[in-house]
């Protein structure tokens, strides 16, 4: 039997007069915040002693449960992330258990028993805004995902603006896991109470629906995930606290209970808050001049290992050729051209393969791609050329195209 797990809102709580010790620790940086997903750790119930020890331990497990060996499809996009923590001090420890009459003073009042829900775990939402405000003053740091951790031990978690858990207990890296579900890809829960029926209309959340007919996961019908045992994607009915009249896309991912991957649907919205995020390309050679055969072209990717960067000449490709390319080997006749890169995530081979890389069905793949262009002006026929390429260097590098589309899709 599965686990149920606590619900997810969005609590708000009046301004506060202030917190305690806020400062700044960069955990992971892989690049400028304008173009990564900056992971904000803010914790409650941790004294001065705690700070550098038992909250720096909180923050590390939880960001090798994301990324090593981590759950998909954080793995893969690890470089696409920064991670902060905000060092928050509290004058005791722990959280506030209202119906075991526990109430410890904590900078930002975490409590269990959030709106009559003992396991609902939150805190004021004002105050841990104003307390990473303050430490990110002046730093240029975006926020992206917010992660509150609590130090208590006591099972429960709550998602909304803020993805918090209980980090003391032994699930604590799951329930983050989950909750970051809700407050990062607005996804719903995926358990439901025993006779409740919905009435209401179409969920607004990718994987949940009121209606099979409506299609909204149907691209995905019959996918059976080969790195995990999710099962098939289907419409199984019993979601978002209702047994009957909502559906679900799986029978048993981590929306619905702990220690379980995500699901087809559900990755595939991660996915796309990255892409939210994230361009492709860090950088790449100004695009605003004009360049000669002498010259080399270059974009620089976030992750070379799960961007490809497709080279074109006036349209016509020339393959997948890495993150540069020397003007001079094209063997380009005398003229001028226009040369483009087109950084891509290797994903968008693999669509509806049903490989390992089968992350991406949507229609839409504009997100997960980046194209610069130059203007490129030969002075010099090279011997042999044509008006666009030398014949054997086209036929060489269509070959080589061919073949590593071929490698890209086994």
């Amino acid at each position: 039997m599965f686990r149920t797990l606590i619900f997810a809102l969005l609590i708000g709580y009046p301004s506060l007069a202030g917190c305690f010790g806020q400062t700044l620790t960069t955990v992971i940086n892989n690049g400028d915040s304008s173009n990564r997903v900056d992971m904000i750790f803010v914790g409650d119930g941790y004294q001065a002693s705690e700070i550098a020890s038992t909250y720096r331990d909180h923050v590390d497990d939880t960001l090798g449960a994301f990324f090593n060996p981590g759950i998909t499809p954080f793995p893969r996009y690890q470089n696409f992330f920064n991670a902060h923590r905000v060092n928050v001090i509290s004058n005791e420890s722990g959280a506030d258990d209202p119906l075991n009459n526990i109430f410890v003073d904590t900078a930002l009042d975490a409590t269990y028993n959030t709106n009559g829900i003992d396991r609902l775990l939150y805190f004021n939402t004002a105050k841990a805004n104003t307390a990473v405000n303050t430490a990110l003053s002046g730093s240029g740091i975006d926020i992206d995902m917010r992660l509150g951790s609590v130090n208590s031990e006591k099972y429960g978690g709550g998602g909304g603006q803020w993805a918090v858990w209980a980090a003391g207990n032994t699930a604590a890296l799951d329930i983050a896991i989950h909750e970051v579900g809700h407050s990062f890809a607005n996804l719903a829960d995926e358990y439901y109470t025993s006779g409740q029926s919905w009435g209401g209309g179409e969920p607004n959340q990718v994987n949940v629906t009121s209606d099979p007919s409506l299609g909204k996961w149907d691209r995905w019908l019959g996918y059976d995930d080969p790195n995990s045992d999710i099962g098939v994607i289907d419409y199984y009915e019993g979601a978002r606290y209702h047994e009957f009249g909502l559906y679900r896309p799986s029978d048993n991912s981590m929306m619905r209970s702990l220690n379980r991957p995500f699901d087809a649907i559900s990755r595939e919205r991660f996915i796309e808050e990255i892409y939210l995020e994230v361009d492709p390309l860090d950088s790449w050679l100004d695009d605003s001049i004009t360049y000669s055969a002498d010259d080399t072209l270059w974009v620089n990717s976030v992750d070379a290992s799960v961007i490809n960067v497709e080279w074109y000449v006036d349209g016509i490709s020339l393959g997948l050729l890495g993150e540069s390319v020397s003007i001079d080997s094209l063997s380009l006749a005398a003229g001028t051209y226009s040369i483009q890169a087109t950084a891509y995530d290797s994903i968008l081979d693999h669509s509806f393969s049903g490989n390992s890389l089968d992350w991406w069905r949507l229609d839409d793949t504009s997100l997960l791609q980046q194209s610069v262009s130059w203007s490129v002006i030969v002075s010099v026929p090279e011997p042999g050329s044509t008006s666009i390429l030398g014949l054997t260097g086209l036929a060489m590098l269509l070959k080589r195209r061919r073949k590593q589309r071929s490698s890209a899709k086994s």
